[in-house]
Formats: C-alpha cells, sequence, structure tokens
C-alpha cells in the first residue's frame, strides 16, 4: 500500500512545501475513511465525481495508483504508475530535487 509509505514522507518533507493530495477514485468513502483512520493518514483526500472527473480526464489516469510530482509552478516533473515495495526511496530522491532552493 501507498498511501501509509506517502504519509512517512509528507510527515518528513512536509515543512519543505511537499504536499500529498490523495484521491479516492475506485472505493467507497467508508472503506476510505476506514483506511484513513486504521493508517492515521493526515494528508488531503479527495473523494467525489469531481475529483475522479479531474484525475481522468485532465491527467489522464487510468491506473490507480498514479503518482505525480508536481513542481511549485505546477508542472509535472514525474509520473509514477502503480506502487512497489521500495519505490519511496525512488518518490524521496525526486522529493529532495524538488524542494532544494
Amino acid at each position: 500500500m501507498e498511501l501509509p509509505r506517502l504519509e512517512t514522507l509528507w510527515q518528513k518533507y512536509g515543512d519543505k512545501g511537499f504536499v500529498v493530495v490523495a484521491v479516492e477514485a475506485v472505493r467507497d468513502r467508508e472503506r476510505a475513511e476506514k483506511f484513513i483512520k486504521e493508517n492515521k493518514l493526515t494528508f488531503h483526500l479527495f473523494e467525489n465525481d469531481e475529483a475522479k472527473n479531474v484525475v481522468r480526464d485532465t491527467y489522464g489516469v487510468r491506473s490507480f495508483p498514479t503518482s505525480f510530482m508536481i513542481d511549485r509552478d505546477g508542472k509535472i516533473m514525474y509520473c509514477h504508475v502503480g506502487f512497489e515495495k521500495g519505490d519511496e526511496a525512488k518518490l524521496e530522491k525526486e522529493i529532495l530535487e524538488l524542494t532544494s532552493e
């Protein structure tokens, strides 16, 4: 599961401008809320049809999970489809590149 690993990165780099925004586009709200509570996730979660349409139509997301690393100017710098154990190291490297001044 990628979300608990993203929580760790959010906690570590949030003060440097790193933000996690998750969009729940597959499961139901009750299941998502239970998962968030059980895993003590503190980042932003959007769960509604409008959010689903934005990720599908604007960003072309067809597979979940899909992660984007977006710079401060709103430009997509990295895109990851899927999430395997150990991918958080790759994400952390990208976070450090994007948050360094």
